[in-house]
């Protein structure tokens, strides 16, 4: 991650079963939506790098939201948007990397895996959050 410049951007944390960089929502996208900021595309890219030195691994992308409720013509709920979160995530990596995509999962997480708390403006920026998990190859999980 620090040989990428990553590590200023992304955060890493790791069990014996996964790897796991998040990334805060407002990096990728503006608030309410689900199209990826053209911002956004040198740090997936550089992600995708990443991920192809492990290509045998099962990828898990998570989308997760605040608990502001949303209710938009394209959104009727958070639940809708952190899946539509997640699944641009997966489009991108699958167009622009060698990534097997049967290995890839994707999945929205709504407002229901909070990070922090969503009483305060910095909490709730925390949570609007995707995750990607890179699991390990001996894990029970694959």
């Amino acid at each position: 991650m620090s040989e990428t410049g990553l590590d200023q951007m992304v955060e890493l944390d790791y069990t014996s079963q996964y790897v796991e960089l998040t990334l805060n929502g407002a990096l990728l996208f503006d608030s309410g939506k689900a199209e990826l900021k053209e911002s956004a595309f040198p740090i997936l890219d550089q992600i995708g790098v990443i991920l192809e030195r492990y290509s045998d691994s099962v990828v898990e992308i998570e989308g997760h939201t605040d608990s502001v409720p949303i209710n938009s013509a394209r959104f009727p709920s958070n639940n809708e948007l952190s899946d539509a979160r997640a699944l641009s995530v997966f489009y991108y990596l699958v167009e622009n990397t060698n990534l097997d995509p049967s290995l890839i999962k994707h999945s929205g997480r709504g407002e229901y895996v909070p990070v922090a708390d969503n009483s305060t403006a910095e909490g709730r920026a925390l949570n609007r959050r995707v995750e990607i998990k890179i699991y390990n190859t001996l894990s029970d999980y694959q």
